[in-house]
């Protein structure tokens, strides 16, 4: 299907779940997600990259290429501590990002992270944005984040949210705390969207990987396919067809947005 008709977009928001499998949003009370779901083109099939653990998935979804060409490979990665060296570096030194290539075209761009998950900072690029920072617990972290929306109404503002993942570690990814923490995280999703301006704005939603009982990192089909939800001006309505990956997200913010990918991005528009 046709992703985006022509539409001038101003802003983006990027709403990343920690966690969330596409079994969270069948199953558990999720309006706010719906409500985008019918407004956009969204995919409850979205494949993330193995392994099925944190770093490795933001980083794709951020970068547009996989472990194998990022050299994340795992949570344990640090910026000085690697075992795969990326195939293309920028400014910082880690694989190109979707910060650092929206700054290089647009440079006066006021871009800003706001995540939960304290480890998801070290891969943004830092000398790009105008905030990257650390908000423990997801309601908190959306209340930051619409603070800081109201405030400065950036062109990027990534929000991170974690307590979906902390549900699924501590009560299983099929349990009823799961679902209920789904639950009050789409309640925290419908306030942030309801904060942008919808006639300007693309909104996505996106996830790292799902999970079955207490872990994930493994290789079930659970933990690897995730949602993906694209709602804005201009979107075409409908399922995403085809072969949807989470490497595709950071491609196609950039072509909504009219500016280039990095040439080392393995990802496709969904156009």
């Amino acid at each position: 299907m046709t992703l985006f008709l022509a539409a001038a977009i101003s802003h983006v928001l990027i709403i990343g779940v920690d966690g969330l499998s596409s079994d969270g949003v069948r199953n558990a009370a999720t309006p706010n997600i719906h409500k985008l779901m019918e407004r956009g083109a969204w995919t409850l099939r979205s494949r993330g990259v193995m392994p099925t653990v944190s770093s490795p998935n933001w980083m794709s979804l951020l970068s547009g290429a996989g472990p194998e060409m990022h050299g994340v490979h795992s949570n344990e990665w640090e910026r000085s501590n690697f075992k795969i060296a990326p195939v293309c570096t920028g400014p910082e030194g880690i694989f190109p990002g979707l910060f650092g290539i929206i700054h290089a075209q647009k440079p006066k761009a006021v871009l800003a992270a706001i995540h939960d998950w304290q480890g998801f900072g070290r891969l943004v690029e830092r000398e790009s944005a105008a905030l990257v920072r650390h908000v423990k617990g997801s309601p908190a972290a959306a209340e930051a984040a619409i603070a800081y929306w109201k405030e400065n109404r950036p062109l990027l503002l990534f929000v991170h949210l974690d307590d979906v993942d902390h549900a699924g570690h501590g009560k299983t990814w099929e349990g009823p705390e799961y679902k209920a923490a789904v639950a009050e995280i789409d309640g925290l999703i419908g306030k942030l969207v309801d904060t942008v301006p919808r006639e300007k704005t693309l909104v996505v939603l996106a996830a790292d990987h799902g999970g079955t009982g207490t872990k994930h990192g493994g290789d079930t089909t659970t933990e690897l396919e995730v949602p993906l939800v694209f709602a804005g001006p201009g979107i075409a309505k409908g399922e995403i067809t085809g072969r949807p990956r989470n490497i595709d997200m950071a491609p196609t913010v950039v072509k909504a947005l009219k500016l280039q990918p990095h040439a080392c991005w393995e990802g496709v528009p969904l156009w």
